[in-house]
This record gives structure tokens, sequence and C-alpha cells, in this order.
């Protein structure tokens, strides 16, 4: 079976046998408690203490059933797939663990221990993101790191978007105030709105929908005040705008009397080129 392979399902496919007959492998040890470590890198930051409760009263009653996978670490042994399990047996007051060693590169390691998060939804939207993130880190392209943990590509390019929120949006999408889905609305605002539109959601209590038709309006800008050099101009000067306006094509304003100036508008380039032509003028590129 290929490395690729084995990933993309998991520790069951890793070790090559069901997880119901893993405590029949003779790969299987006892190592006291102390001796186990965290991992360096653990996809999963949140584990609720509920369910770290019941499933240490589960472990009391009917001990660890599924041993640890773990790795050599100097004197010690690091955790690999299981933490929850060893948090709990913790908590069970337990010595003692079974586990199976593999020497297992860092890389790998970090892959089954993701895509043992993923095959039990155990892994928050900016946990798997952070998780995807680190193997980019190490050395995987996107394309790598879908087959490493048997995911769409796409998946793991929507995924790692949510890294880009602002850190506002970061710690509503952590605590649970918005949903992956809210965030992925957010970040289809344009920059300038996100702030905006975290606000709107949360203090709304909007639904995705609603979120994704979310739209800011604009006040529209003020055109500019020109001050003219005289509020009233004499009238051949007013005249001659309208026979200038007519020739151009273009409103014409003048200003001033003995002095002053004529100002020609125009609206795209195409039209000062055009405007120019009148006057017998060609613009050098």
């Amino acid at each position: 079976m290929s490395k690729k392979s084995s990933l993309g399902r998991g520790l069951d496919a890793l070790l090559g046998k069901p997880q119901a007959e893993i405590s029949s492998l003779t790969g299987v040890q006892t190592l006291r408690l102390d001796r186990i470590v965290q991992a360096a890198y653990q996809p999963r930051q949140v584990f609720a203490a509920e369910g770290l409760a019941e499933l240490a009263q589960s472990i009391r009653e009917k001990g660890v059933l599924q041993p640890l996978l773990v790795r050599p670490r100097g004197d010690a042994f690091e955790i690999v797939a299981g933490e929850r399990r060893w948090r709990a047996s913790q908590l069970a007051g337990l010595t003692e663990l079974p586990v199976i060693i593999r020497d297992l590169a860092d890389r790998e390691a970090l892959e089954i221990a993701i895509v043992e998060n993923l095959q039990r939804e155990d892994l928050g939207p900016l946990e798997e993101a952070r998780a995807y993130q680190a193997l980019l880190d190490h050395g995987l392209n996107q394309e790598g790191v879908a087959q490493a943990v048997g995911k769409g590509r796409s998946t793991v390019s929507n995924a790692l978007r949510l890294l880009t929120l602002n850190d506002a949006a970061l710690r509503a999408l952590d605590s649970g105030e918005i949903t992956a889905s809210h965030a992925r609305a957010i970040l289809a605002q344009p920059a300038k709105d996100r702030d905006w539109a975290l606000e709107q959601i949360v203090s709304r209590g909007l639904n995705v929908r609603d979120a994704e038709a979310l739209k800011r309006e604009t006040r529209a800008e003020k055109p500019a005040v020109h001050t003219p050099i005289a509020v009233n101009p004499p009238r051949t000067y007013r005249q001659l705008e309208l026979d200038l306006s007519r020739r151009t094509g273009t409103r014409v304003r003048i200003t001033g009397e003995e002095k002053g100036r004529v100002e020609l508008n125009y609206g795209s380039r195409e039209e000062l080129d055009r405007i120019l032509g009148l006057l017998g003028f060609a613009a050098e590129e």
C-alpha cells in the first residue's frame, strides 16, 4: 500500500488493520503514562472538558480500548494519534497506556494527526486551516496537502483562505461567534468593508444567506466646489460659454473679467483627445 493512500484513509490503513482488531496486534506495548508526551504539533487545540470527563468515566469502566500511536522522542514517546485518550486517562487515574510505536518523520506524523482528527470531525475550521498551513510549511503544495489528508484541493484552498481574515474575524470564528460560512461571506466583501460586515453579522445575528447578501451602501461623492473668480460673469461671457459648449460638445465655463480662465470638462481620455483635436492639438503618447 502506498504512503499516499495510507494517509488518505487514516490510522486504520496506516496500521493495516481495522481499529477494532488493534488490541490483537503484537505491536501493541504498554508504556507508563509519564513516558508519553504531547505532540510538538497538535492540530486540535480545543478539548471540551465535558467530553473529556465522559471519556474518562468510560475508561474507568472499560479501560482504553484503542492504543495510542506514538513515536520515539529521546527517552520519551511523543503522541502522534490519541491525545484525547491520553488526557482522559490522566483524569481517570491510569498509570499505563497501550501504545503502538512507529518511527515516523515529522511530516508523516503531522499528516496522520490531521487525518485522525478530520475523520473524527474533531477540528474546528481554523484548526483545520492551520493544520493545512503546517503541512505547507513542511514543504507540500496545496495538491500534496489534499492528497495527504484525502480531501479535495478546493476544500484545502477554501480552508486556507480563512487564515486571511482580520484579527477580529479570526477571534469570532475561533470562539464560534460566527461560522466558517459567515467567514467566507466576509471574505467576499471588499477589504475595506470586512470590519463592517463582521459587525453587521454579529450585531444583527444574521444567518449565512443574509450575510452573503450584505452590501454596503456608499454615499455618492459630492461634486467638487469650484470658487469662481467672478460669481456673476458678464453677459457676453455667458453667451460665449454657450457658443463654445456647442462647438466642443462639452461643458465650458469662463470665469473672470479682464483676467480669468476657461474650463473645458471631459469624462474620458477619448473625449479629451476629441477636444484637443478640435483645438488643433495632438497629444503625445
